[in-house]
């Protein structure tokens, strides 16, 4: 219990020195170290598909994500601020109170008005787990039960990336990979480890914590140090790769929706599967999405690099 509120307190501070930071870098490391500790609660709460999402994730690739922006615009750097009047900052100050002080009275309100009975329902997940094609009840929920959920995060995150893309169209530096022997021989080590890593996880979330978000992150981890080492013969490969990245993009939202209309003809709706095949389609919507969110994670970082180019990834 103590280590619980430890934890609390932790996050709240660490949230409270991101959001005041002056300095862009200090706030992005503070970020970082907020989404360890926030999968460290995840942990702590039972939940190991969300920590390792957020490990992985929300403070793995999305910190890489903000440094490689922050390089591109040193002008927004805490140093470099023009000033602000006294008078305008102390009216703006007053007004972030007044907002957070209505939605901190909203929260507690809405706390109070809960129930104190708990309602959970696992009970009725439970009942039809068997009809989902999977023995994992958290993964019944996102590619079953609520897959159209699921296939719209793809969507966000395949449109993220589209939007992030238009924002690094020109004004690039050149700066060159990171290179050495060491790294080289590195990355050949582990990149057939961490594709294999990725393959477990991506099988192993039907039956236990994991899915295509964690095999994604790690698929998309491999990428980047594939990209960092610049392996020989990887940009006499770039231009035979392109036409297949750019279908990976689009793989995971195009494969979920066709597999959603086939269940209309089925009869069991839209993103509904029959019982006896949900398992391999479930399986098949797996598959293409983590290839999909790996694609998508590296590109979202690479692209935001000085010296990328487009048929790279």
């Amino acid at each position: 219990m103590m280590l619980d509120a430890i934890l609390a307190l932790l996050i709240l501070a660490l949230a409270w020195h991101c959001v005041r930071a002056t300095d862009l870098f200090e706030a992005i490391v503070v970020f970082i170290a907020l989404g360890m500790l926030v999968a460290l609660a995840w942990t702590r709460l039972q939940a190991p598909d969300a920590a390792l999402a957020e490990a992985a994730i929300g403070a793995g690739l999305a910190g890489a994500l903000l440094l490689a922006s922050l390089r591109q615009m040193p002008e927004m750097s805490g140093r470099s601020r023009t000033p602000t009047s006294r008078s305008k900052t102390t009216s703006l100050g007053w007004f972030w109170w007044g907002l957070w002080g209505a939605l901190g009275l909203a929260l507690v309100s809405g706390v109070a008005a809960i129930q104190t009975t708990p309602v959970s329902l696992m009970p009725q997940v439970q009942a039809h787990l068997s009809d989902s094609g999977v023995t994992h009840p958290v993964t019944a929920v996102l590619l079953n039960f609520r897959a159209l959920d699921t296939a719209l995060e793809l969507a966000v995150l395949l449109w993220a990336w589209m939007a992030q893309k238009q924002l690094f169209v020109s004004g690039r530096q050149t700066v060159y990979p990171l290179q050495g022997q060491v790294l080289k021989t590195a990355v050949k080590t582990l990149l057939p480890l961490m594709v294999l890593v990725a393959v477990y996880l991506l099988w192993r979330g039907s039956s236990a914590p994991g899915g295509a978000f964690q095999s994604g992150a790690v698929l998309a981890s491999a990428w980047l140090m594939l990209w960092l080492a610049q392996l020989p013969g990887l940009s006499r490969k770039q231009g035979g790769m392109r036409l297949g990245i750019q279908a990976g993009w689009l793989g995971g939202v195009t494969v979920f929706l066709l597999v959603g209309l086939l269940g209309v003809f089925q009869g069991a709706g839209f993103m509904g599967y029959p019982p006896d095949q949900a398992g391999a389609w479930i399986l098949l919507i797996e598959s293409a999405a983590a290839l999909s969110i790996g694609l998508l994670l590296a590109s979202m970082v690479l692209v935001s690099m000085p010296d990328f180019q487009e048929g790279t990834l």
